[in-house]
């Protein structure tokens, strides 16, 4: 009965997924920019190292849908600044007049302006979600639900942020949002929720204020080089909205560790409701060895993969890698280093939150 039952999951989620994918893919008529399939492609190399593309696609919206279209493109073969159009490719175009040297009235000629790629980016959110459902259950069920809520979280506090509060405060209170929506979907609310939230909390202010005292007392930074910073922009702006990353990018590997060592801690004190604070915290620290390093090289990969392209860049054009450094990777590694600061004290205050308040008086509280 079991094993049925998990097949008609199994189905029912495969099935879905494969409706959401071609919603996604078939979904042209919901732009207002003309977007025409790709359906013969020709090329010719030319003497510059450059390839020329003559393509034919079929325009898949507007008032010109169904209509052929011609249209042309130049690519190096390094592919670093130009696109490689393929047979099959959904392009949006931008659609001139129709092609006088040609018998068909139909056929229309026009400029490439980028590509359709929303069914991949669908695609891999669909098998992201699949997976939860198959392999959580229940659990991923509220993890996704968690994720929806925190995603729209995000988009009023940013289109709050543009009627002009201070990023700072937006992101505060972003923060406590995202752990109380995150912990209690996930855990339940219980004790251990509210001792890994006080955990996290701790954590983040803790990050927050340290990195607020070298931002503020520490020689100025250099802002020139940090990305989508708005422009003009004073110095005071700049900290906040850097002092704002900081706190909201190392906020989850800081809430899992928080959720990590709380378990554990719960764990050992329901075996053994009169262990000693010190005992504890060896036990626990024998667990946080095994997780920090793993999860500090998260955090590292994480802040600075964006970066790998830079580097590579700006040393084939002999720019020297300190340089890179300190222009181009100075805040993401600002960032990794929070963040690792973060994951260390979160230990010690789950640990000790943990020992106050899951045992009183020799019993065990954990529920």
């Amino acid at each position: 009965m079991r094993r049925k039952r998990i097949l008609i999951q199994s189905a029912a989620v495969a099935l879905c997924s494969i409706l959401l994918f071609l919603c996604v893919y078939n979904n042209c008529e919901s732009y207002d920019t003309p977007i025409a399939k790709v359906t013969e492609v020709s090329e010719k190399a030319s003497g510059s190292g450059s390839v020329d593309q003559s393509l034919t696609g079929v325009v898949k919206n507007g008032d010109f849908r169904g209509q052929t279209i011609h249209l042309e493109n130049t690519y190096e073969e390094s592919l670093v600044y130009d696109d490689r159009y393929s047979e099959g490719d959904f392009l949006f175009v931008t659609i001139h007049s129709a092609d006088e040297n040609t018998d068909d009235s139909a056929v229309l000629t026009g400029s490439v302006t980028g590509v359709k790629r929303d069914y991949y980016v669908a695609l891999t959110l669909i098998v992201l979600l699949a997976l939860l459902v198959l392999a959580g259950g229940k659990q991923g069920i509220f993890t996704i639900l968690g994720l929806t809520v925190n995603i729209s979280l995000f988009c009023v506090l940013l289109m709050l942020y543009g009627a002009g509060p201070n990023v700072l405060a937006l992101s505060i209170v972003l923060v406590i949002l995202f752990s109380c929506i995150v912990l209690i979907l996930i855990n339940g609310a219980n004790r251990r929720t509210w001792i890994s939230l006080c955990a996290t909390l701790g954590a983040v202010a803790f990050v927050g204020l340290l990195s607020a005292a070298v931002i503020w007392l520490g020689p100025e930074i250099s802002y020139e080089f940090m990305e989508y910073l708005p422009e003009p922009y004073t110095r005071s702006d700049a900290n906040l909205l850097f002092l704002s990353e900081i706190l909201i990018g190392g906020l989850g590997v800081i809430m899992d560790i928080a959720v990590t060592i709380t378990a554990c801690s719960a764990e050992l004190i329901r075996k053994d409701p009169h262990i000693s604070r010190k005992a504890l915290l060896h036990s626990c620290r024998q667990v946080a060895d095994d997780i920090t390093g793993t999860m500090i090289n998260v955090v590292f990969f994480t802040n600075i993969a964006s970066c790998i392209p830079v580097f590579i860049l700006s040393m084939k054009n002999e720019i020297s890698f300190f340089t890179v450094i300190k222009y181009n990777a100075f805040f993401e590694i600002a960032r990794f280093l929070t963040g690792s600061i973060g994951i260390i004290i979160t230990i010690p205050l789950a640990i000790f939150a943990a020992s106050a308040f899951l045992r009183k008086g020799g019993a065990v509280k954990c529920s």
